[in-house]
């Protein structure tokens, strides 16, 4: 294993930093070479003018501390410029301020679709590393070292349960490396304190000095969320949702509560569906047979975690399979096809936004226009938020 410490290429960055430059993903020096990159990691797809780029709130910041529960608290001698991650809803937060990932952990393309359908957002995949090697089916750490990011930002627990390593190997990396600042939000990991969607946004503008973009981004999901629920009828449906898609062999029947503590259930919670299944706030899920679906027999089902994984021809092979089963087809929501996705496990500000837009033409197609089935092809009229506008906050442009 090679120590960082002793790396000449990790130490001249470790002194770029010290000396106030920072170093973008192309290995130039943003700052001391008169460049800059608006994303301020150097994935970025096209280049904003100086006085419109998402600027830190201090070019030369007093040491500041962020505390992420579980993983703890990380006080920051430079803001940093480049970050690690799962896909997720911590990576759609940071690409929410602009901030494109140095390392996935799998370069997997679905999260992308939602930055392809917004202008000047997009990511090259050929700039980011992919953390988890599929050969071996496992993490190598130096990998971690060779990406040398600022932070990580995963939650720590997450990340040994899928990497196997120990509390050493954690504590290596963030001693080496850097901090490793994340929770998971989908729903509660175990009984930890647990954020919500924006308390956990805030952490992130926080890491990374984006309090202008935050301020931006609350203001906007304020007023798009204000729009969708003025619009919504006094009746609402009855959802039954379900964490992993609906399997029609009664395998997988994984029912979750939407009023639960979960950011997965958010955009059905948001436009005030009723939760077909009751249970505890902190249980992610339970499985259930068909009959107790039967006795339950929710107007619609739905999918929580498809939104773009899901391609209509799949989806309608799901639907019609329901239609033809014994017991599956005496289901209300399958006798009408109601069926609703949403994004559900990747979810922060920009996603959310997409979810919100899609679930609300799914359930009120009266009011808000057909579900064309795929992101981007939302017709202009019927979109309820402006994609330039979100573009313009993770641009900066605030």
């Amino acid at each position: 294993m090679q120590n960082r410490d002793s790396s000449d290429s990790s130490q001249r960055r470790r002194d770029v930093l010290k000396a106030g430059c920072g170093i973008v993903g192309s290995g130039i020096l943003a700052g001391c070479l008169g460049t800059s990159d608006d994303s301020s990691s150097g994935n970025t797809a096209t280049t904003t003018p100086p006085d419109e780029r998402a600027t830190t709130e201090s070019d030369n910041p007093t040491p500041y501390e962020v505390t992420v529960k579980p993983a703890g608290t990380h006080t920051f001698e430079t803001v940093p410029e480049t970050y690690a991650s799962f896909p997720g809803a911590w990576m759609d937060m940071a690409m929410s301020f602009g901030i494109k990932p140095s390392a996935m952990m799998s370069l997997e393309e679905e999260q992308l679709k939602y930055y392809e359908a917004l202008p000047e957002v997009a990511i090259d995949l050929g700039s980011v590393e992919q953390l988890f090697d599929s050969e071996s089916s496992g993490f190598d750490k130096e990998v971690f070292y060779e990406v040398d990011a600022d932070v990580h930002l995963m939650d720590p627990r997450v990340l040994k349960r899928y990497s196997g390593w120990t509390d050493h190997d954690l504590e290596e990396i963030e001693r080496d490396i850097g901090p490793i600042l994340g929770s998971m939000i989908r729903f509660p990991y175990g009984r930890d304190p647990y954020y919500t969607l924006y308390e956990a946004v805030e952490k992130v503008a926080k890491i990374f000095q984006r309090q202008a973009q935050y301020n931006a981004w609350v203001t906007l999901k304020d007023e798009v969320f204000a729009e969708i629920q003025s619009r919504l009828p006094d009746d609402k449906p009855t959802v039954g949702a379900f964490i992993i898609d609906f399997d029609i062999e009664g395998k997988n029947l994984m029912a979750a509560n939407i009023n639960a503590v979960r950011n997965d259930g958010r955009s059905l919670r948001k436009l005030g569906v009723n939760s077909a299944f009751k249970g505890e706030s902190y249980v992610p899920y339970k499985k259930i047979g068909y009959e107790e679906l039967l006795e339950v027999d929710p107007e619609y089902i739905g999918l929580i975690d498809n939104l773009t994984t899901a391609t209509s021809d799949s989806f309608q092979q799901t639907l019609e399979a329901a239609k033809n089963h014994e017991i599956l087809s005496e289901l209300t929501a399958v006798q009408n096809e109601n069926f609703v996705r949403s994004a559900g496990t990747n979810m922060g500000p920009i996603i959310d936004l997409f979810s919100a837009e899609a679930v609300a033409m799914q359930l009120y197609p009266d009011e808000f226009g057909e579900w064309p089935g795929s992101i981007g092809d939302v017709p202009t009229q019927h979109q309820l938020f402006d994609r330039q506008r979100v573009a313009d906050i993770i641009n900066g442009r605030v």
